[in-house]
């Protein structure tokens, strides 16, 4: 199964297909002829090639040595946990350092580079679903994703990140302390072999299994191509509930989640929303939160009496009224230096009424 998950040219699909053509046997794959395998429909050639090649036992035996030295293992059929043996696409078998949690899985997605708003949403949703015992799906992405894992984590929740690449591959390279992390308390989870780079294919492949093995997506924040809606979509066609959060209607980052509820998607403000949608299909106990234990978490230590200056307010209304701003932008519009800008603009982060975005841009708190 190692070998068959990784060849090339073939994928889920098609090697689905092989399997149940040969009795679930992957040696009768192997040994079987060329004309044999071109009788089966849907494959072709090129998937016949890559079967046939004669280096296979070199690269199993040089697969098998990285995996031990690695410390992961690789898991196939009744280990893959039964929501990912329901998709159409079923993975051959998975990859994974750590160990899968218990479900029920929930999913948190969105864009890369997202506003303060997002950013606070995402981290108050996936602690409180950590908090029920939910364990919080995403792909260790920035922004949103590594927002969604270590907010799991901080609490003691459980986390499961899935990879684009193959798991020596760790992106973006910032992330090492959280893959780390999430592979001590949680599991990292790969489809692809080891050396396998990230390209356009791979990550709509990992999304599926993002989706795939949870009772629900929640888009937090995406553009109006963003991949999040690749995974809710999957979500949809798989049979699992999405969720979006809905945002400021001229902020384009907010497009995605905005067509997704038009769509159907769930229009969704907090966790014990998506709880008490998916408590009626979860097999798995599991409370809602009370006002109190939501309470527990510190909350944003803002002094609005404070007395700002004439910069620091004009600022504010520049940032009022265009959503997000560069500094240099700021100076553009406004007849204040930039040297002037970035001293307001740390008061301003001092007193917790502006914060610094992923992209560099500075927002209202």
């Amino acid at each position: 199964m190692l070998l068959l998950n990784s060849l090339p040219k073939l994928g889920p699909i098609s090697t689905n297909r092989l399997l149940e053509f040969f009795e679930g046997d992957p040696l009768k794959i192997f040994h079987a002829s060329q004309r044999e395998l071109l009788s089966i429909s849907g494959v072709g050639p090129a998937m016949v090639n890559s079967i046939l090649d004669q280096d296979h036992g070199t690269w199993v035996k040089n697969e098998l040595e990285i995996i031990q030295k690695h410390s992961t293992s690789f898991i196939t059929e009744e280990e893959i946990p039964s929501s990912l043996r329901e998709i159409y696409d079923t993975p051959i078998g998975l990859y994974v350092k750590g160990t899968i949690p218990p479900g029920p899985y929930f999913s948190i997605v969105g864009t890369r580079l997202p506003s303060l708003y997002a950013q606070k949403v995402c981290s108050k949703i996936s602690t409180d679903l950590a908090l029920a015992g939910f364990c919080v799906v995403s792909g260790m992405a920035r922004g949103i994703d590594s927002i969604a894992h270590q907010s799991a984590l901080e609490v003691n929740g459980k986390t499961i990140a899935f990879l684009g690449s193959g798991m020596d591959i760790i992106y973006p390279p910032e992330n090492l302390g959280l893959y780390q992390r999430i592979a001590a308390e949680g599991a990292v989870i790969s489809e692809f072999p080891f050396r396998r780079k990230a390209d356009r294919r791979t990550f709509p492949m990992r999304n599926r299994l993002v989706s795939g093995i949870s009772s629900g997506v929640l888009v937090v924040e995406s553009g109006s191509s963003g991949g999040s809606l690749i995974t809710a979509r999957f979500a949809a066609e798989q049979g699992r509930s999405v969720f979006a959060i809905p945002g400021r209607i001229d902020q384009p980052s907010s497009q995605g989640c905005h067509q997704l509820i038009r769509e159907g998607a769930i229009l969704t403000t907090n966790a014990n929303e998506i709880i008490e949608d998916l408590r009626p299909s979860l097999t798995q106990t599991i409370l809602p939160l009370s006002e109190n234990r939501q309470a527990e978490r510190p909350k944003d230590k803002t002094n609005s009496d404070q007395i700002i200056s004439k910069n620091e307010k004009i600022i504010l209304n520049l940032l009022e009224v265009d959503g997000a701003m560069a500094v240099e932008q700021m100076c553009s519009i406004c007849e204040l230096t930039i040297q002037e800008i970035s001293v307001s603009l740390s008061l301003l982060e001092l007193s917790n009424r502006v914060g610094k975005r992923y992209d560099g841009k500075y927002e209202l708190n």
